[in-house]
This record gives structure tokens, sequence and C-alpha cells, in this order.
């Protein structure tokens, strides 16, 4: 039978325009889906609108054919877009509610049975009628096949019990609820096609047209959920907000806490440290009150003064330093400055360093770093100290600089490497505990301040010596500060650096 040609007419021409609009927002939706792989809604929503767009593509080019052969492949075109949605209409409506298609096999082995029946020829009779009604043109006028009727039933009755499923689901999501009401339209208007491609009613086609209702409210949903999203953001940030706060208060807590144990183990320390120099002190003051004390004995014992006044002063400083909290500030540093001003700091420094040779290799390392200066500078310094007091008779200190990796952050490793007597497995575990000390004038917080100053940075401390072959000290830094909770109220900076300001090891 030949086909009947029909022109286009405006019905068909709109049907055109629908399809190209349905194309471009399942772009759109698709864009959406690339962009948060975990709103799967959008993909299935994209798809079904594809989906849609062939089958309106398909049906206005049904109108328009001459030829028996290209109508029929245009009507089997139709119908996989027809069973292809289906599938999609199912996985869209559980998207929306996140719950997974218990059925999901089912339903896609559905849509793949009835395109391998529409590709077979065994979905509708063989040869597609034309006709129209008095309400429109009605273009390819089928017969379902036996199979095809089946297919049919079980694929409208798939999509009737997800719209029902997600329905249920959704009571309390107006959103949702206006986007499921227009797909129970789009439904409905499929039914309606449906049975006027079959031939059992007579009327124009109107899925194509009322699709553009879902369309909408989808728009509607997205733009409601995008507006949610922005005050749970704005919630969430006050929340955080507050917990900030209150992690805050709690660290100032944990703080005063720590240096209440401090002030513990202080005591024990003062008893110690302070009593001995005091006793030295009070012996030489009893010897300068003799008569007849020569001046070469006096010049001894004011000395003597001299030496254990400087003691006391080295201990207040790194108890001073010990006790306060270590609040570093964010700039670029450079490191050559920052090792170089260190070095520069030791030498001038109560340690030995005229028969020491610095040998510095910084240019394997990168150039600069956030962190504090003037508090990575005094750690430095006071590394640097410890070493050259591990030489009295002199050697080679050796600074490096490599790249290195911190929790994979980028990172620098400061590597100093001296010619020193080492520490044994014992005093190495110990090196970096407050008050521990191996030397007569040491106050045992020189390390522990440069392990607080570069953990306080997101760094680490890393020891290796062993008795008789030297010490390597590596301190890892990251090149980005990692983000730390805002200092407690009424804490400046300066009073830190003025505690630790001079201290020596």
């Amino acid at each position: 039978m030949a086909y009947a040609r029909l022109r286009m007419g405006p019905l068909s021409t709109l049907t055109v325009a629908w399809a190209a609009v349905y194309a471009y927002v399942a772009f759109y939706y698709g864009t959406l889906w690339a962009l948060r792989r975990s709103d799967r809604e959008y993909l299935y929503f994209a798809l079904l609108l594809a989906a849609l767009s062939a089958h309106s593509l398909a049906d206005a080019r049904l109108v328009t054919e001459t030829e028996a052969d290209a109508a029929r492949a245009m009507l089997r075109v139709s119908q996989i877009a027809i069973a292809v949605m289906g599938a999609y209409f199912v996985d869209f409506c559980h998207a929306l509610v996140e719950r997974p298609v218990r059925a999901r096999r089912f339903v896609y082995g559905l849509a793949a049975t009835g395109i391998l029946l529409i590709a077979a020829g065994l979905y509708t009779a063989p040869t597609p009628l034309g006709g129209s009604s008095g309400s429109g043109v009605v273009p390819g006028l089928v017969q379902l096949t036996l199979l095809g009727k089946l297919h049919l039933v079980v694929t409208f009755g798939a999509a009737c019990w997800a719209l029902a499923r997600t329905w249920s689901a959704q009571r309390g999501d107006a959103g949702s609820q206006l986007v499921l009401l227009s797909l129970g339209v789009g439904l409905a208007c499929t039914l309606h096609d449906t049975m006027i491609r079959i031939g059992l009613i007579h009327g124009a086609y109107l899925l194509e047209h009322t699709s553009m209702l879902t369309v909408g409210a989808m728009s509607y949903a997205l733009l409601a959920r995008f507006m949610r999203a922005g005050q749970d953001l704005t919630t969430r940030t006050l929340e955080l907000e507050a917990s900030t706060q209150d992690l805050r208060v709690t660290q100032e807590l944990l703080v005063t806490k720590e240096q209440l144990a401090a002030v513990g183990e202080l005591s024990a320390v003062i008893a110690h440290e302070v009593r001995n120099p005091l006793a030295v002190i009070k012996n030489a003051v009893s010897g300068l009150r003799r008569p007849t004390l020569k001046a070469d004995d006096r010049r001894t014992l004011l000395d003597i003064l001299d030496e254990e006044t400087d003691r006391l002063n080295r201990l207040m400083h790194d108890l001073l330093a010990y006790a306060r909290p270590v609040t570093p500030k964010s700039e670029d540093v450079s490191v050559e400055e920052l090792v170089q001003r260190a070095v520069d700091r030791a030498r001038h420094g109560a340690a030995p360093a005229e028969l020491v040779d610095f040998d510095l290799d910084l240019r394997r390392g990168p150039a600069k770093l956030r962190g504090d200066a003037d508090l990575l500078r005094h750690a430095l310094a006071n590394v640097i100290d410890n070493a050259l007091l591990a030489m009295p008779e002199g050697g080679t200190l050796s600074i490096r600089a490599v790249r290195s990796e911190i929790d994979g952050r980028a990172a620098i490793a400061l590597i100093f490497e001296d010619e020193g007597e080492g520490m044994d497995t014992l005093v190495r575990d110990k090196a970096t505990a407050p008050f521990f000390t191996t030397r007569p004038a040491g106050t045992g917080l020189g390390l522990a301040i440069v392990e607080r100053v570069v953990r306080n940075h997101g760094g680490r401390v890393e020891i290796e010596s062993s008795h008789g072959a030297g010490t390597a000290v590596t301190i890892r830094l990251p090149l980005e500060r990692p983000s730390l909770l805002p200092p407690p109220r009424g804490e400046e900076r300066d009073s830190n650096l003025s505690a630790i300001h001079g201290v020596r090891s």
C-alpha cells in the first residue's frame, strides 16, 4: 500500500520545534550531571528528554514522508524511543527519592526486548497505514501484534508502579511532587497517543506538546533545590562557626591545662636548676665579703657570678618560651634568607662557632614556603646551636634543602648534619622531651621549643643519630601552611617572639 504524502503543517512544524527544545534541555541536564555526578536524576532526566526528542522528530518526519520504507523506519524510531523512555522513566522516578530500582534489570530487559521486537518486525503489523481525523493529522496508523500488545501493557504497568512508589515517598517535597504530577500527565498523554496510533481513538498527538510541563516542573524543582542548598549552606556555615568557637574555647582550656601540667614539672626543674646557681652565687658573695680577698680571687668570683647569672637568665627565657603558646603567622618566607639568618644568629651566639665550617646546599629545595619567618628562624638557630655545642673541637655542619611531602602535600626538608659525638638510642628518643638535657648548662627546652614551632607549622622533626657518628636533624615543613584555629582572645604574637628570643638549648 502506498504511503500518503502529507505536507508539513503548523502542528508538525511545532513538533520539530519541540524536538529541538527537548534536545537542548537534555544537553543542559546532561551537563549538570557531568558537573555533579552524585545527582543521578539529572542524568536520567537528560536521557528521558533525549529519547523524547528522537520520538518527536520521528513523528514529525512521519507526517511528511512519501516513501513507505522511510515511513516504516521513522515509525520504528518512534517506537524504540517510547520503549527506551519507559526504562529511563522508571530510573528517573527512583532517582528523585535516591532509592535504588529493585527491578532495574527487569525494566532495562523489558526495553531491550521491545527494541528487538521492533527491529525484527514482531511488534507491529508489517505495513503502517496512513489516516487523518477531524482533530488533526494522524500519521502512521499501525496494528500491534500480540507480543507488541503484551510488551506495551507491561511497560505502562512498570511506569505506573514507579510513579506511584515515588509519589508516596515524596509527600513532603512540593517540588518533586510537581515533577511527578507532570510526569503523570506525560504518561497519560503517551497512552493517549498510543491509542491513536493503533486506531482505538482519533485525535491529535499530545505527548510532544505536554512534555513541556515536565520540563517546566523540573526547572522549578531544580531552582527550589538550589535555594534549599543555599539555605542549608548558610545554616551549616553558622553551625561550623559555632563549632569553631567551641573548639577554640576547648583549645584554650587544653592550653591552660597544658600550662598547669607544665607548672608541676617546672617546680621540680626550678628546685634543681635554680637552687644550684643560687648556692654558687651565695658562696661567691660570701667570698667577696672577706676583707683579705686577693684581686685575682675577686675576679674569679665575679666571673662565677656572671656565669651563674647567665645560666639563670637562659633558664628563665626557656621556661617562658615553653610555657607560652606559639601562634605562627602565615607569610611568604625565602628559604635561603631564613637559613642564612639563622646561621648568622648562631655564629654570634653562645655556642662556639669559630672552629666549625658551614656547608650550605639549598639549591635542590623549594625557594619559598608559607610560615612565620621569625619563629622558624629562632627554631633553626636552636638546631644549629645544638650542632655547634656537639662539636666543641670543630668540624663541619652540613645544611641541605630538598623537596619532600607531608601527607601528600608538597613540603621542604631542611637537613642539619653535624660531626659531633652523636646520641645513643635512649638520648635520641628523649631529645625533644621537655626538660631533658645531657649538658650541665642546658635547660632541656631548646629542641622541645623547636618541635612545638615546627608542629604548629604543620611540620615534623626527625632525628637520626648514633653514638660517635654525629647527628642528622630533619625539619619537614609544608610549603602551604594548613589552616589553624584562630588564637585565643587577647593573645599577642609579639609576646611569643619576645619569649623565645635568645633561647639556647
